[in-house]
């Protein structure tokens, strides 16, 4: 006989009536937004899933891993992230104090620094804004709010704490937030698999740059890195990330992508130094998690550089680092905005930012 109690919580879970809650889109009047987002109960409850997320990273990577957390600052006379041929990222430099310097667009090479600092720590992590040059739109924010972590180990390893995190992070939200995320997306559904292929034991599903292209349906799914220049490399587009997403169920694994189209940083798969030991992690409006493993000696970050036709000078400390320590390391950068798109099943990060930063508008506070 079935469970008198099991069934009258199926019964109430799928009869529970939640009010649906739409973005009011108040950014879009920087004068009027700040008072309007007060009233707002996207807004509230937005306010309320933000905190969770900062507690639960720390929990995670504190408590779980028994990481470190890193203070960094936010201006960096060296960036990382946009410096390669395939980002669609530009840089945002400023003058400080008479002097040209650039707002951070990755903490990572300070978790790179930091991890070197402590014998046998496991990790670094922090959850910092990082800043981006771009037009704002529906996928792209000029600042928005990184987790970001850097670990000893090879790509496995990477991965492996990468999912830990998710699941540690979804199944927190789920339990504090079902019911913003039924008003928002209309079911928990996505959130639920998710946790439920994590605790079957099962990893994410995973597949290669050259497999996915040989199974995209167009060729408006993927383009060269540079265009003319098939020798330099293929990478896969929005719609690419789409088809992804929506043939492996709404998250998937994108790995060892051409060289030429991530960072120089990025170790090889081999040494015809045409892939990269990279993964990214796509669901809800596409990217939402870039991971790498790294070059272990100055030669090999040298001899990227020269690869990428990067002038190796700004990173001159980069290599010199890697011969007071040698470390073998990974880490990735998740974009918290793009995870909530996922978790709220919504399509436009400018929407998860209770107090924007929009490009060519001027927002108070």
């Amino acid at each position: 006989m079935d469970n008198p109690k099991a069934v009258g919580s199926e019964i109430s879970k799928f009869s529970r009536k939640t009010e649906s809650i739409a973005a009011p889109k108040s950014w879009k009047d920087a004068e009027t937004h700040s008072v309007a987002a007060i009233r707002s109960p996207w807004y509230q409850n937005l306010f309320q899933v933000q905190n969770t997320l900062f507690h639960t990273t720390a929990e995670y990577f504190h408590g779980n891993c028994k990481y470190s957390y890193a203070l960094a600052p936010l201006t960096t006379h060296c960036i990382s992230y946009p410096m390669w041929l395939g980002s669609d990222s530009e840089p945002v430099d400023i003058n400080l104090h008479g002097q040209k310097t650039y707002l951070a667009d990755s903490m990572q090479f300070n978790l790179e620094y930091f991890l070197r600092f402590l014998n046998g720590c496991p990790g670094v992590y922090c959850l910092s804004p990082s800043f981006r040059g771009e037009d704002p739109d529906a996928t792209h924010l000029n600042q928005f709010f990184h987790v970001e972590c850097e670990l000893l180990g090879k790509m496995e390893n990477a991965i492996n704490v990468a999912e830990g995190y998710l699941y540690h992070l979804t199944k927190s939200m789920l339990q504090s937030h079902r019911d913003f995320i039924l008003a928002t997306a209309g079911t928990t559904g996505h959130v639920e698999h998710l946790i439920d292929t994590m605790e079957a034991g099962k990893s994410l599903p995973r597949i290669t740059l050259d497999q996915a292209i040989a199974m995209f349906p167009s060729e408006d799914c993927y383009e060269e890195v540079v265009p003319g220049r098939k020798d330099m490399g293929q990478k896969i587009t929005r719609e690419g990330e789409r088809f992804l997403i929506e043939k492996f169920g709404g998250v998937v694994w994108l790995t060892e992508m051409d060289h030429m189209s991530v960072p120089f940083y990025q170790c090889y798969t081999d040494k015809s130094r045409r892939k990269g030991m990279t993964a990214d992690l796509l669901m809800g409006v596409g990217e939402t998690l870039g991971l790498g493993e790294r070059h272990v000696t100055a030669t090999e970050v040298g001899q990227a550089l020269e690869h990428h036709t990067i002038h190796p000078k700004p990173y001159e400390w980069y290599m010199e680092m890697r011969n007071v320590k040698p470390l073998k390391t990974s880490g990735w950068g998740m974009g918290s905005e793009r995870y909530l798109c996922w978790l709220l099943n919504h399509d436009d990060v400018r929407d998860l930012h209770i107090i924007p930063r929009n490009k060519g508008k001027q927002y108070l506070p």
